[in-house]
């Protein structure tokens, strides 16, 4: 199996062969660069910065990449991430707004590559790339993307803790309840504590502030950190009702 060095390195030769100047910039974030990367679990986040929009006819180009390199590492084949978006459209959300109709595009595990709106949903994702990361191609990120106003991440993250308990219903299998699980405690951790922490620190940290919750956010950790597969049982009630209440209770200290 290739080591996930030499899939960015092909990667990002790869895309820069064929983006050419499209291509302004390239950055991995996420377990990778934040040090709880599990090699047969995480997936690779990867940020492409474009001089424009992407469309369909771009679309065409990307699908055509990644499925070469699916071909050439099959191992990693449904376990990258990369989100697509112009230099144009993260400077407008840093501004507090973007304009209608602009685009960006998508893959990640369980996700075709598709076009989709840009909102300021992506925004938690575009600060992080700001501050924290590592750069494949172009200028260092913090260079080329701006800085958001901690107040603006802060509102597109509470967004997304509010549409979890909707996005949760549709995660059936025990794969994506331990990743709702977790990804619940990094929010908790970064809203009400001000933490940013791995999935793993965020469960250690969560455990001792939700007791009550402690036997299902083990259980999510374990499994997603112990080599768990999707044969095994969900919880999926418990993940459900976890969700909502976490979700409430976030809300609820962010309101008061």
């Amino acid at each position: 199996m290739a080591s996930p060095e030499a899939l960015l390195f092909d990667l990002r030769d790869a895309w820069r062969g064929a983006l050419k100047d499209g291509l302004v910039g390239l950055y991995v974030h996420g377990s990778l660069v934040a040090g709880d990367f599990a090699a047969d679990r995480s997936d690779l986040d990867l940020l492409a910065v474009l001089n424009a929009d992407p469309s369909e006819q771009l679309l065409d180009v990307l699908a055509a990449l990644h499925a070469n390199l699916d071909g050439r590492h099959p191992q990693w084949a449904g376990r990258i991430e990369v989100e697509y978006v112009s230099i144009d459209v993260v400077r407008q959300a840093a501004g507090g707004g973007i304009a209608p109709y602009r685009l960006i595009a998508r893959v990640s595990p369980g996700e075709s590559l598709h076009l989709l709106e840009a909102t300021t949903h992506r925004v938690v994702t575009w600060s992080t790339v700001h501050d924290s990361g590592r750069v494949l191609l172009g200028q260092p990120a913090d260079t080329l993307l701006p800085a958001f106003d901690a107040g603006l991440v802060r509102s597109a993250l509470l967004d997304h803790v509010r549409d979890w308990p909707t996005w949760v219903m549709r995660m059936t299998t025990p794969g994506a309840q331990s990743y709702a699980v977790l990804t619940m405690c990094r929010a908790l951790q970064r809203l009400r504590y001000g933490r940013q922490l791995s999935k793993r620190q965020a469960a250690d940290q969560t455990v001792g502030v939700c007791p009550e919750w402690a036997h299902l956010i083990k259980w999510a950790r374990d499994w997603w950190y112990g080599h768990g597969h999707d044969t095994d049982s969900g919880r999926t009630d418990d993940v459900r009702r976890f969700v909502v209440e976490l979700s409430a209770i976030i809300l609820s200290s962010e309101d008061g």
